[in-house]
C-alpha cells in the first residue's frame, strides 16, 4: 500500500516548520507523490502565521513544480461545543480542512468533552474535510460513536505518520482507531504532516500499522489522488 497524495504539510509560515512551498512541492515530485495539501496552522497556534497568509492564497499557482497543491489550514478546535478558530467565512476559502486538538490551545480534555467536540464538530461544519491526529493520550474520546458520526458526516480519520511516532500512546491508540475504522468502514486518511521537505511522502510507519490490520485501500482516502481531485471538485467546485 502507498498514499499518492500527501493532506497535511506544513511550510516555513508556521514557524516550527522548516520549507518553503517550493521545497515541499520539490521534494514531492521526487517522492511520487501526485498532489498534495498546505495546511499551516490556523491562528489559534502560537506558531501560526497571519491571517493574511491564508487571504493570500489566490496568488499561488494551481501547480508548483508540477504537482497540483490544495491550499488549505490545519485548523484549532478550541472548545468542548467543537467550534475552530476559524470562522465560516475564512473556512469558506480552503480548498482542504483540517480539524486537530492541540496542546497549546486546548491543554486537556475529559472523554466526555472530547467526545462531545468531535461529534458536534462533525455535524455542523460541513468545511471539514478530515478529523486530525486524534490517536493521542492527551484527546480520549469514546471510540465508536464517534467514529460512526465521522463516517455519517464524511469526515475522514487521520493517521498521522508524525504522531504515531512522537506523539505519547499514539502508536497503540491508533491501532485500536483503525482497527475500529476498518470494522466499521470508516474512510481514513494516511498523512506525514511533514514540517521538513524530505519527509512528504513517507508514512512508513502507518502503512506498517495498516498492514497488520489487514485494512482494506478502497477505504484510504488518499491512495489515489484521482479520489481526492473528485472530491474536492465536488465539494468547493474546484478544477484541477
Amino acid at each position: 500500500m502507498h498514499i499518492q497524495a500527501d493532506l497535511h504539510c506544513h511550510s516555513i509560515a508556521s514557524t516550527h516548520a522548516y520549507s518553503t512551498i517550493n521545497e515541499l512541492a520539490q521534494s514531492a515530485k521526487e517522492a511520487g507523490i501526485r498532489l498534495f495539501a498546505l495546511t499551516d496552522h490556523g491562528p489559534a497556534e502560537p506558531d501560526a502565521p497571519h491571517l493574511w497568509h491564508f487571504h493570500n492564497y489566490k496568488i499561488l499557482p494551481r501547480e508548483i513544480c508540477g504537482v497540483p497543491m490544495l491550499r488549505g489550514v490545519e485548523a484549532n478546535i478550541v472548545d468542548e461545543d467543537g467550534n475552530l478558530d476559524l470562522d465560516a467565512k475564512e473556512l469558506g476559502h480552503m480548498e482542504w480542512v483540517i480539524a486537530s486538538l492541540h496542546k497549546p490551545v486546548v491543554p486537556s480534555m475529559t472523554t466526555e468533552a472530547c467526545t462531545r467536540a468531535y461529534q458536534r464538530l462533525a455535524k455542523e461544519n460541513e468545511a471539514v474535510d478530515v478529523i486530525g491526529h486524534c490517536t493521542t493520550d492527551f484527546f480520549p474520546f469514546d471510540y465508536v460513536p464517534t467514529l460512526k458520526c465521522f463516517k455519517e458526516y464524511n469526515k475522514l480519520v487521520e493517521l498521522n505518520e508524525s504522531s504515531i511516532l512522537y506523539k505519547p500512546g499514539s502508536r497503540q491508540n491508533a491501532y485500536e482507531i483503525f482497527r475500529l475504522c476498518k470494522e466499521l468502514e470508516v474512510p481514513i486518511v494516511v498523512n506525514t504532516d511533514c514540517h521538513y521537505c524530505t519527509l512528504i511522502g513517507q508514512v512508513p510507519v502507518s502503512m506498517q500499522l495498516l498492514e497488520s490490520l489487514d485494512f482494506p485501500e478502497r477505504l484510504i482516502f488518499n491512495a489515489e489522488a484521482e479520489r481526492v481531485k473528485e472530491w474536492v471538485a465536488k465539494k468547493r467546485n474546484i478544477l484541477f
